[in-house]
């Protein structure tokens, strides 16, 4: 190849650089667009209120029970003070209870959206707050009155007044009907109405009251097929036993299973704490418990 040859492939070559430069300096900002387009920026996600500390007591809080996930259990969202520009999120999950059911069929009556204010006690459990409510109530908006069309007639028409009646104002008396009734339904926004409907299946009847205490009781424990704990009570000297019941989460449960993990969980422990019943199934919220030693003819 002569010299006239390589200068020629040179500019070429130069000349293909040039233009894949210049192509792609033109397509970039065009991609870019597109994807800016194709991918929208994620929604920003709400703050999240710091956790109640344990044994807190709730007491008159208004909010509304939610679903954060599909397959997630009931959860009691606060309504909170916002945090800047953003609403911090506070929720509580809430455990099984006869007036957690009261709170379902509530909510299921207001069309599956109800404001609510509830008072419960507040436990941690594996970085979540956990709420056992003890009392709720649906805040409903009042009934409309009807006004009456019809102006009753002023009974001192039929009355002859005395000839000097300078008491009597000649103006009118004051607001219509019509504006009192008004004025008393603007005055008053939301009215509290208990969530207890009275309802009451037989296997309610039949169960313990919620908050129902059980005191040292003999058993042990076991985990459930879907991972919850599980105490199963020990016969007693008549060879009966009261059912099995699911452990609702409490410091005295993280304390049954950190002293589980030392030894072995099916020996016999005692459990005190309190009942709860939740759709036909007994539930219990561990408060203490010890350690059961066994020894030649001596338990304690």
């Amino acid at each position: 190849m002569g010299v006239d040859g390589a200068t020629r492939s040179c500019d070429q070559r130069r000349n293909g650089t040039v233009s894949a430069r210049l192509t792609l300096m033109l397509v970039t900002p065009l991609l870019m667009l597109m994807l800016s387009q194709a991918a929208p920026a994620p929604h920003p996600t709400p703050p999240i209120a710091p956790l109640l500390s344990d044994g807190s007591l709730l007491t008159a809080a208004r909010g509304e029970m939610v679903r954060p996930h599909a397959g997630d259990p009931w959860h009691f969202r606060i309504d909170s003070p916002t945090v800047g520009s953003k609403v911090a999120v506070r929720d509580l999950v809430l455990m099984p209870s006869r007036v957690l059911e009261d709170m379902e069929r509530s909510q299921e009556r207001a069309g599956g959206h109800a404001t609510m204010v509830v008072t419960g006690e507040v436990t941690v459990f594996d970085g979540r707050n956990w709420l056992m409510p003890k009392h709720a109530e649906l805040l409903t908006a009042p009934a409309t009155r009807e006004v009456p069309s019809e102006v009753p007639a002023d009974p001192s028409t039929d009355v002859t007044p005395p000839e000097d009646d300078s008491m009597r104002s000649a103006g009118p008396a004051g607001d219509s009907i019509a504006d009192i009734v008004a004025d008393l339904q603007n005055s008053v926004s939301l009215l509290p109405q208990t969530v207890d409907d009275g309802v009451a299946s037989d296997a309610m009847t039949q169960a313990e009251p919620d908050g129902a205490l059980i005191v040292s009781r003999r058993g042990r424990l076991l985990r459930g097929h879907h991972g919850a704990w599980v105490f199963v009570f020990d016969a007693d000297a008549w060879g009966t036993g009261d059912e099995p019941a699911v452990l609702l989460p409490s410091p005295a449960l993280r304390n049954l299973i950190k002293s589980g993990r030392r030894r072995d969980y099916r020996e016999p422990v005692h459990l005190s704490g309190s009942i709860s019943t939740y759709r036909g199934r007994k539930f219990i919220v561990p408060t203490a418990s010890s350690n059961l030693y066994e020894r030649e003819n001596l338990s304690r």
